[in-house]
């Protein structure tokens, strides 16, 4: 299978790109720059000129891959307006060939869930700064109309390789001697390590139902403080944390201060997916983020 990948420079994208090279399939990534270009290419990956932002140039690449995967981190002053602009060029490539496209969403669109697992069928309930991941999956879903397989995976926070959200207890531990938490600290988090995510994609891209969102999540869950203190102890503070207001944060804080317990059922049922890497505690105390260079 020949996959485009758009964003394939990314945290989320490197893994994607690994993944599907492992298990034989041939990625092209659109590149938009010099910089992403070149890191492409120290890297051994194909490339194609290709941007977001203009749109336009995604339309031939799409055309001539056999599925596409979106997960760009958009850095524009209105990221969403980015992606439908993209996502509507995308289809123009795409309409009427049954080929697929899969969109990486988050599970932070289900909000608080209480004790009982969301499921892709659970009602999405976002908070402010994902509310509109709701309109691109519609617009992802909306494909099949014109002939599309249109794919939907909402990973949890992602984690591994020293990098990703979770690095930020680490910064803190070891720039002030204690991981910061922000608000009580006890909300549970849905995880899913970076390689495991990966694998999840290729799954779906191979034998995924179209129309179909995919959770992307471990089975464990665990609350902030006990992440944020594994952090800390890989970091040499000894656990120690520190409080501060999820405020300070804004938008994102509210996303981190959400008490979340998700299923990836579906994933293990339909796909066989079956998430191997350590906890999200033991990479964080024991792996990867012990000897990371953070930003």
């Amino acid at each position: 299978m020949n996959v485009l990948i758009i964003g394939a420079t990314g945290y989320i994208g490197t893994a994607i790109d690994e993944a599907l090279s492992a298990r034989g399939h041939r990625t092209v990534s659109a590149a938009r720059s010099d910089s992403a270009r070149d890191k492409l290419r120290a890297r051994g990956s194909a490339f194609v000129s290709g941007d977001a932002a203009n749109p336009a140039t995604l339309i031939e690449p799409a055309r001539a891959a056999d599925a596409v995967v979106y997960c760009v981190q958009i850095t524009d002053d209105d990221p969403w307006t980015v992606d439908s602009r993209a996502l509507r060029e995308i289809r123009k490539g795409l309409a009427g060939t049954e080929n697929s496209f899969l969109y990486v969403s988050g599970a932070w669109v289900y909000g608080e869930t209480g004790d009982t697992p969301a499921t892709e069928d659970t009602p999405p309930n976002p908070p402010a700064l994902v509310q509109r991941r709701l309109q691109l999956e519609s617009e992802t879903l909306q494909m099949g109309k014109l002939g599309i397989r249109a794919h939907i995976v909402r990973p949890g926070i992602v984690y591994g390789r020293g990098a990703g959200l979770p690095a930020m207890f680490v910064q803190s531990a070891r720039e002030r001697g204690a991981a910061t938490v922000f608000g009580t600290g006890e909300n549970r988090w849905a995880t899913v390590a970076l390689r495991d995510l990966g694998e999840l994609v290729a799954l779906i891209l191979e034998r995924g139902r179209p129309g179909r969102a995919y959770n992307g999540v471990s089975a464990d869950h665990f609350q902030m403080k006990d992440i944020a203190e594994a952090a800390s102890r890989g970091a040499g503070a000894g656990g120690n944390t520190i409080r501060a207001p999820q405020e300070l944060l804004g938008q994102l804080g509210d996303c981190l201060a959400l008490d979340q317990v998700v299923s990836a059922e579906r994933a293990k049922a339909d796909l066989g997916w079956s998430p191997s890497c350590p906890s999200i505690v033991e990479e964080l105390e024991h792996g990867s983020y012990l000897n990371a260079a953070l930003a």
